[in-house]
């Protein structure tokens, strides 16, 4: 975590995602509403197509809002982890989504390549249709940085997995914006950029929705948090007045939250209160730097000098 980001809670972190996933949704119902009306009276098979691909974000912020209101539950008497890797599944799901997404812009384009090259002529559309393509790449952008932004400080797969979701439909749009501005500036030639310059960006969605699966599938499957974490965890574990070799670390990843798990080492001659003093300690300093809300077991061990003289 950035040590000038100070930890928050999961209710806070709620209300982000859902703040943020509702502003999403409200704009989605504008920019659809305007794609359809300039797709068809524009003449853009493109843009109305495009219009769809808006229509399957709805998918993706259902999935963000409910995994939010699910993964943020209390612990119970069967889940003493919470309930955070709904979130992840969460992930996985939006991640899906983005792919079939992407197969699907690939195989329209590819049939619109196809054809043009065997002489069908694409249809010509509007200045009314390009207008609200730009209009979509301008929105969705932003759409993009505001929920990425969010959802890095708050840690949430989900939510970050969603702001691809929106710049995927923002490199659509310019794919379309493309088409249309080569067909009407350039002549019916130049059609062709759009399909070309749309299976280029299902690439590029294609890369984005590997790498989000492949850290969601390690998070499934217990994945430590990293070299560069456990070792800022280790850190701080020595930096506690009567600790001696911190070791046994184990570290995984729980939705918005992280589970700690370590053994330390103390001056035998201490009490048993003294001792549960340091580990109480060890783990305050934990919430300190991750967060109030995750999860530190800490086992005690003597230290003995000559042990680590061999």
């Amino acid at each position: 975590m950035n040590n000038n980001t100070p930890p928050i809670s999961l209710k806070e972190r709620a209300h982000v995602a859902r703040r943020v996933t509702w502003i999403g949704i409200g704009w989605n119902v504008v920019l659809i509403t305007i794609k359809f009306l300039a797709g068809i009276f524009g003449k853009s098979s493109a843009l109305i197509a495009d219009a769809f691909h808006s229509v399957s974000d709805f998918g993706t912020d259902i999935a963000v809002l409910l995994s939010v209101r699910l993964a943020n539950r209390p612990v119970d008497e069967t889940h003493h982890y919470g309930h955070g890797k709904i979130e992840t599944l969460a992930s996985i799901v939006i991640s899906l989504f983005l792919f079939f997404v992407a197969v699907g812009i690939m195989i329209d384009s590819g049939v619109q390549i196809y054809h043009f090259m065997h002489g069908k002529p694409l249809e010509r559309p509007g200045l009314i249709a390009l207008l609200a393509a730009i209009l979509s790449i301008i929105i969705k952008e932003g759409l993009y940085r505001y929920t990425l932004k969010h959802g890095k400080r708050i840690k949430s797969n989900a939510l970050i997995a969603n702001a691809w979701h929106h710049r995927s439909d923002a490199l659509t749009s310019v794919a379309v914006s493309l088409g249309i501005a080569g067909a009407n500036l350039l002549g019916r030639h130049f059609v062709i950029l759009d399909p070309i310059a749309a299976f280029l960006v299902a690439i590029f969605i294609l890369n984005f929705v590997r790498n989000s699966f492949k850290e969601s599938i390690n998070e499934l499957l217990e994945a430590s948090l990293g070299k560069e974490e456990n070792q800022k965890i280790l850190d701080v574990v020595r930096q506690t007045p009567g600790v001696f070799y911190p070791h046994q670390l184990r570290t995984r990843r729980i939705g918005n939250t992280i589970a700690i798990e370590i053994t330390i080492k103390v001056d035998p001659t201490l009490s048993i209160v003294q001792a549960h003093d340091i580990a109480t300690k060890v783990e305050n300093r934990l919430r300190e730097e991750f967060g109030k809300d995750i999860f530190v077991s800490t086992h005690i061990e003597p230290y003995f000098k000559s042990q680590h003289l061999r």
